[in-house]
């Protein structure tokens, strides 16, 4: 038993290690190379639009969206194109109110002229994939961008993408792919936290695989796709939970490629609750796993890829989260365990390293990512910075799961991530339709057993090791109590309403019936 202990940790300590080498390469290659990376697109002298602008396709693929899809709709619809050479698709396959929220608002607009269609399905078949493949047999457009409900384009955008950017000289290039910009960073500190990570992979990833031709992705959204890239790669597929990678990845196997333009920005919302958060997770965890299961195999037979071991790599981000957790499951037996003191300060000296390597790593990452963004190193920083990491931290079991469960099952359910908005959100809330999902139960028996580590190598003398099993517990334990919180805070606010005008009448009555001096 304790060889098979060994040999299994031995093994995961070696992904780790694989993982680390990765991650340390794509730090230090951003550092060498930053000098000579693209700033971003290289624009012609402004002016008028030059005759000939190619026609582009406006895709709003929206799911039950009623609180923010007024506002995506009115931004694309003022987009700075050319009238004749622009059609918008509201791809709609609401199920609640969304619809006649939406039918004044674009019944306006094609009064003004511009070409906008509200389409719906009868069936959501193949999710958002579907509903993208499906606008895209009503159009003949040269190009297709693409915007998800919370997303809110400036009005250059198709100017500076598809008119002023030269990314699509290039006839290898499916598409170019924007920055997102966070529209609610400050709302609080999870969303403070949520920027920071992203911006590590706007502001850093993005930049380094541009500049050293590694290959880009599309994300799904603020991006303008090549109508004819789309058909040479077969299409949208509704088979994983990650359309958009898939796609990426199916363009590379063909000979064509994606370009990133870090000065070409485009609001977002960020999910300001847990529960959204961690099910937007869930779901491209799950989805990168069925992309990997779908084309890993492709990748590495490809003539036409060159980096395949970093390709595998980015599709396959979210394995930290699996090593992650089979490294904190068993490293404790280890130390609890009557091993010669070779193989327990060999564990131990491993242990150390990739935990002192792997924590550095990250906040360089994180903190490069701020300072190329423009962020300020104050405390509100910092302390965005720590509870990212705690969060990064809570979110192991979750995440781990979901990439589990992809590496075994088709697409399943796409569960949208609920939105807020602006002013229509203060209608709506962001955490409307949420549930506990069944994981919480698997994060509930992970902390009961690093609660267990914790007391049985503190019995053991070993109270320092401890400390590692203490903070997964204080983690996890913060993450479920967040998550009962946003599940129930709702309800508990809703009955509190309903009580309100009882406990009025109640203090009149009792002020009423009050003794008079």
């Amino acid at each position: 038993m304790q060889i098979v202990l060994i040999a299994v940790f031995g093994l995961v300590t070696i992904a780790g290690f694989v993982y680390l080498g990765f991650e340390v390469r794509l730090l230090l290659g951003y550092l060498l190379m930053r000098g000579r990376m693209p700033a971003g697109t290289n624009p012609p002298e402004k002016g008028s639009f030059q005759a000939g602008v190619p026609t582009v396709l406006v895709q709003v693929p929206l799911f039950n969206e009623g609180a923010v899809a007024l506002e995506v709709v009115a931004a694309v619809c003022a987009l700075e194109y050319p009238a004749d050479r622009l059609q918008i698709q509201v791809l709609d396959d609401s199920t609640d109110d969304t619809p006649s929220i939406l039918a004044p608002l674009i019944a306006n607009m094609r009064a003004k002229g511009i070409d906008v269609r509200h389409l719906r399905r009868k069936q959501r078949h193949g999710w958002k994939a579907g509903a993208l493949a499906w606008g895209l047999t009503m159009s003949d457009a040269e190009f297709v961008t693409i915007f998800d409900a919370d997303f809110l384009p400036p009005s250059d955008f198709l100017r500076r993408g598809v008119v002023e950017s030269r990314a699509f000289e290039d006839p290898d290039v499916a598409f170019l792919q924007g920055r997102w910009t966070y529209a609610n960073e400050r709302q609080n500190l999870l969303t403070r936290a949520q920027a920071i990570l992203i911006d590590r992979h706007f502001a850093v990833q993005k930049p380094y695989q541009s500049a050293n031709g590694r290959t880009l992705t599309f994300n799904g959204s603020a991006g303008i796709f090549r109508r004819s890239a789309i058909d040479a790669a077969g299409g949208w597929s509704g088979d994983t939970l990650c359309e958009d990678l898939d796609l990426s990845y199916r363009c590379a196997l063909v000979g064509l490629k994606g370009a990133y333009d870090i000065d070409l920005p485009c609001s977002s919302e960020i999910p300001p609750s847990v529960l959204a958060f961690k099910l937007q997770q869930r779901r491209w965890a799950k989805g990168t796993a069925q992309c990997l299961r779908k084309l890993g195999g492709e990748i590495f037979r490809s003539r036409k890829i060159r980096h395949k071991p970093e390709d595998v790599y980015a599709m396959a981000g979210y394995v930290v989260h699996p090593i992650m957790l089979a490294y904190s499951l068993l490293w404790p037996w280890i130390a609890l365990r009557d091993f010669p003191d070779s193989i327990f300060f060999a564990s131990q000296f491993c242990m150390t390293i990739a935990s002192v390597t792997g924590n550095v790593t990250l906040i360089s990452g994180l903190l490069l990512a701020a300072v190329v963004s423009g962020r300020r190193i104050n405390a509100g920083l910092l302390k965005g910075l720590g509870f990212a990491l705690i969060v990064g931290m809570a979110l192991m079991v979750n995440t781990a799961i979901a990439f589990l469960v992809g590496c075994f099952q088709n697409a399943a359910v796409f569960e949208r991530t609920p939105k807020q908005g602006g002013a229509a959100g203060a209608r709506r809330s962001g955490r409307q339709g949420l549930r506990l999902h069944w994981s919480i139960f698997f994060e509930a028996a992970f902390l009961i057993y690093m609660s267990w580590m914790t007391w049985l190598l503190v019995d053991a003398g070993h109270a320092g090791l401890a400390v590692s099993c203490l903070l997964f517990v204080g983690s996890v334990g913060f993450l479920i109590a967040a998550q009962i919180a946003d599940r129930f805070q709702p309800s508990i606010r809703s009955t509190i309403a309903r009580l309100m005008p009882f406990l009025a009448r109640e203090r009149e009555s009792a002020v009423s019936t009050m003794p008079r001096n």
